[in-house]
């Protein structure tokens, strides 16, 4: 017996050699049994392997078709290509992920299946214990949003009868013949659009479900899974969605990718037909992918598209654009990181999970892999990087953290990652791009550049991307310019051109910029640097370059609202506070007294126009020059910096003739925060050069008036009573006409018509309605359509006969239904037919007010929150949408938790994100994440009354 037991050990070790041996495994690592029944089930499932038939009972797997399987999934994941069973495959393997098999970028399934209707129900037949159920409803509406508003679709949820889309948890086998095999593993599964199981997605219930990092967020996976029931494959694009590996993303601030964007819209077609063939680089929200020096241009990198400025002094700096497939046509894919070494002369881009080598705009290697840097499988891409030659070193930015690899010993340093905010004080968390120029770092996150000194680990500045400064930046090397190049190149390149800071300029540009300068001050035009030229040149003057008469930026930019606030953060010593606020206060009233703008001074939040007296460098890359030459600077009328004002504080600021008069200065940079640029006019006050005027009984010159009069329009008083209107000629243009006629009856309160452009306007309640807003007052409305740019008036019972006034408002989007409060009842209204749904009016009492409360004074609905908030006198109550009911813990006090918009709300709505809230006729813009308020409006603003 003990013999026949040994021949059978003998007989079974034979048969587990042959099986290994006629694996693909790295004879190094020898994978444990279970690893290659692991691989062996992945790649059957994932990559199509067929295992092979049976032979005397047990399995033969073919060596080649593992090999060229294995192959396949490690070109997917950017691994090394070995065919073999390495550790990092096997790792790679074993992570979470979609049950659907793997393909290439944005691919659809055979045949190209999709839905028909572009309006697609959806249902939740089983729900998850691990969440409450209004948490599992708002991760699929955040996650079907993210399709929604890449394509024309529209998701409807039906509680009852067929629906399209079915979501459901389940375990193991569960009907579909695609069992789930318990934790981590698969998380879920759907299938391609169709009848009957068609676009159903279903998910593991063995994986614990969450709404936040924990666990596996379903927003994520709901997400992800969306897109195959949408008619999407898997992605090789590791930013994708549709990457097959598990990933973490918040349903606040993911968005889809271009990879994802590509496909879906291929389907679809796009939400918003406007096509750009390049990105709109002055656009306010723009970012860079990435940035990288080569040889001696900065090349920036775009959605596919590339920018190149060059820093060589004697070329005259134009900006190239172009495809970046002209240059690097072997890069299908949107570049996310580069960076280069000027030793080597050669450049990286990276892109996903490969990267090329680049010599002068040109290939020089294939593809390699980012993961031979020494990266884990769980980086699929680098978001930024740059080359600090002093150290020998290369930073890779990848999501909240950053690698340092050391060049020379070709590996990471150790340590690493570390998180970027921790050793690098004053950057945002995340990098999108880098370069270095001149010793320090320039980083760019979001629609922000980040100025930086690695050596003393400090930030030098901050600027947006895209600012509307008017200003000219000094040239990059001014010890090597005599200071007619530095002054034309500062005041004349380019002109009326926003200008950059990287400029440079050739021969023949200076001559012809020397006549042009010759010929705005009126001197003799001889293209020849005379010392009467030079003698103006020294002539203490503004930072903003030179147009002609009363003059406007390009494009005219202009602020579109009355009230423009200003802050004052920092203070000349020369003069007392109460001097000062009280000369810049009279320098804007110089134009509030000509135009119809009126200006307040804050001094805490948010303000339109930020004013500084600072010396030197100061932030915004154009330092000053010390006493004499330039005395201020101004950015034209825009967002973040768009108005702000900088006075050079190492001048000698008066009120008299002695120094440098604050008020003539002062009035002059007001005119470009307001969209002026500099005249021709020796008498105006926008002329570039500083000249003393006597400043008593001072108002603003015939030319300057003129100027901001053309933005503007003159200050005149509002009239009392307005014309009667003369019929349209054609017919009315609005979704669905308004019936004017107003009732014989005398209101008890006035008809609201003549307080529309009133500064003191106060609003019962306002509400979106459709992509419309809705103001109302006194049982009218006025509606502001998102298309027709004429304001109407309407009274509300001519729209609803059983309503009189409207005391609060609030519309539901996804519901497509507005709610209206008069009293102690509301009603529900169809946002698309504007008639009232069965079953209303119902009283506050429904929604779990106290009886006590009579009136409701505003109400809005937070998409973002998917809460009601209801305001009544100095408290609100917050009711949840999704369970209908109102939250524990309230009322609570609208000071405590909403600081800044005062101690009573009369009417609230929301509008491309933000909060509105009306305090008599003050109104606050607020940022309900941040608890901030962004700015602060009069209610008029939305009538057309600018």
């Amino acid at each position: 017996m003990e013999l026949l037991w040994l021949r059978i050990h003998a007989l079974g070790s034979l048969m587990l050699a042959e099986v290994l041996w006629t694996l693909p495994i790295d004879q190094d690592q020898w994978p444990r049994p279970q690893d290659v029944e692991l691989a062996e089930g992945y790649l059957t499932r994932f990559y199509s392997l067929n295992p092979g038939g049976r032979v005397s009972g047990r399995r033969i797997r073919s060596t080649s078709a593992m090999e060229d399987k294995t192959r396949e999934m490690q070109n997917f994941f950017g691994l090394r290509e070995t065919g073999r069973l390495d550790l990092h495959t096997l790792d790679v393997m074993r992570q979470p992920r979609c049950g659907v098999p793997d393909v290439e970028n944005f691919s659809f399934y055979p045949e190209k299946p999709k839905w028909k209707n572009h309006t697609i129900t959806y249902t939740i037949a089983k729900y998850t214990p691990d969440m409450k159920r209004e948490d599992v409803e708002k991760s699929f509406r955040s996650a079907l949003k993210m399709w929604s508003d890449a394509a024309p679709l529209m998701f409807i949820k039906v509680n009852h009868g067929k629906a399209d889309i079915v979501f459901s948890f389940a375990r193991r086998s569960h009907g579909d013949f695609f069992p789930f095999d318990g934790p981590r593993g698969v998380l879920a599964h759907a299938f391609q659009p169709g009848d009957g199981i068609g676009g159903d997605v279903h998910f593991d219930e063995d994986e614990t479900w969450t709404a936040g990092r924990q666990g596996y967020s379903l927003f994520a996976v709901a997400a992800h899974e969306l897109g195959h029931s949408l008619g999407l494959t898997h992605s090789k694009d590791p930013a994708a969605i549709m990457y097959p590996n598990y990933r973490y993303h918040s349903g606040t601030q993911h968005s889809l990718s271009k990879d994802d964007l590509l496909g879906i819209q291929t389907l679809y077609g796009e939400e918003h037909k406007e096509t750009q063939a390049a990105p709109i680089k002055c656009d306010p929200f723009f970012s860079f992918d990435a940035a990288v020096m080569i040889r001696n241009e900065i090349v920036f990198f775009k959605n596919r598209y590339m920018w190149m400025r060059t820093t060589q002094t004697t070329y005259w700096n134009r900006l190239r654009e172009s495809h970046s497939s002209t240059y690097l046509p072997s890069i299908s894919s949107h570049v996310d990181a580069a960076y280069d070494i000027p030793a080597k002369g050669v450049a990286y881009i990276f892109t996903g999970h490969k990267y090329w080598v680049v010599q002068q705009l040109k290939m020089k290697s294939r593809a390699g892999s980012i993961h031979e840097y020494g990266f884990s499988s769980r980086v699929r891409q680098v978001d930024a990087a740059v080359h600090v030659s002093e150290y020998g070193k290369t930073v890779f930015f990848t999501g909240e953290v950053y690698y340092r690899y050391d060049e020379s010993k070709r590996r990471m340093d150790p340590g690493f990652p570390r998180l970027i905010q921790t050793d690098w004080p004053g950057i945002p968390r995340r990098v999108d791009a880098a370069f270095k120029l001149d010793g320090n770092i320039f980083l760019f996150s979001g629609t922000k550049s980040y100025q930086y000194d690695f050596r003393q680990k400090r930030l030098l500045g901050c600027l947006a991307l895209c600012h509307a400064a008017p200003t000219i930046a000094p040239t990059v090397s001014p010890e090597e310019e005599d200071l007619a190049e530095g002054y034309l190149s500062r005041f004349y390149t380019d002109v009326g051109m926003t200008n950059s800071s990287l400029r440079r300029m050739s021969k023949s540009s200076i001559d012809q910029d020397l006549l042009s300068m010759q010929a705005f001050f009126g001197l003799e035009v001889t293209g020849v640097l005379n010392n009467e030229t030079v003698e103006v040149m020294k002539a203490p003057r503004c930072g903003v370059s030179d147009i002609s008469r009363y003059g406007h930026f390009s494009g005219k930019p202009k602020w579109e609202k009355r009230l423009i606030t200003y802050k004052i953060t920092q203070y000349t010593p020369d003069l007392t506070q109460s001097q000062v606020d009280a000369t810049i206060g009279k320098a804007f009233q110089l134009y509030s007294d000509v135009i119809p703008l009126d200006f307040k001074q804050v001094t805490s939040g948010t303000a339109d126009i930020l004013i500084i007296f600072k010396g030197g460098y100061h932030g915004d890359f154009y330092p000053f020059d010390g006493a004499g030459g330039v005395l201020a600077h101004a950015n034209s009328p825009g967002r973040d910096q768009g108005g702000d004002t900088h006075f050079d504080d190492d001048e000698t600021w008066t009120l008299t003739q002695r120094g440098v008069n604050l008020l003539l200065v002062a009035a002059h940079e007001f005119g470009h925060a307001l969209g002026l640029d500099h005249s021709k006019d020796r008498r105006a006050l926008m002329y570039p050069t500083y000249r003393y005027v006597n400043t008593n009984r001072y108002r603003l010159p015939d030319d300057d008036t003129r100027g901001v009069q053309a933005l503007y329009g003159s200050r005149t008083p509002v009239p009392t009573t307005e014309p009667k209107p003369k019929p349209p000629p054609g017919p009315d243009p609005e979704p669905e006409p308004e019936d004017p006629t107003e009732d014989p009856n005398p209101d008890p309160l006035p008809n609201p018509r003549d307080e529309q452009c009133s500064r003191e306007l106060v609003f019962d309640a306002a509400t979106s309605m459709r992509g419309d807003l809705f103001f109302f007052k006194n049982g009218y409305y006025w509606r502001k359509s998102s298309n027709v740019r004429r304001i109407r008036l309407t009274k509300v019972s001519t729209k609803w006969p059983r309503i009189n006034y409207v005391d609060a408002a609030f519309e539901v989007p996804y519901k497509s239904v507005v709610y209206l409060f008069e009293g102690r009842q509301y009603w529900g209204i169809r946002a698309l037919s504007k008639t009232i749904l069965p079953g209303y009016p119902k009283s506050l009492t429904n929604v779990g007010l106290p009886s006590s409360v009579s009136k409701v004074d505003a109400a809005v609905y937070v998409p973002s929150t998917g809460k009601i908030l209801i305001f009544v006198n100095s408290q609100y109550w917050s009711y949840d949408e999704s369970t209908d009911q109102m939250d524990r813990g309230y009322p609570r006090s609208i000071t405590q938790d909403f600081p800044g918009i005062g101690s009573k709300v009369d009417a609230a709505f929301e509008n491309y994100g933000y909060l509105y809230f009306s305090d008599g006729p003050r109104q606050s813009e607020y940022n309900l994440q941040y608890k901030t308020v962004v700015r602060v409006l009069l209610n008029y603003g939305w009538l057309n009354c600018y």
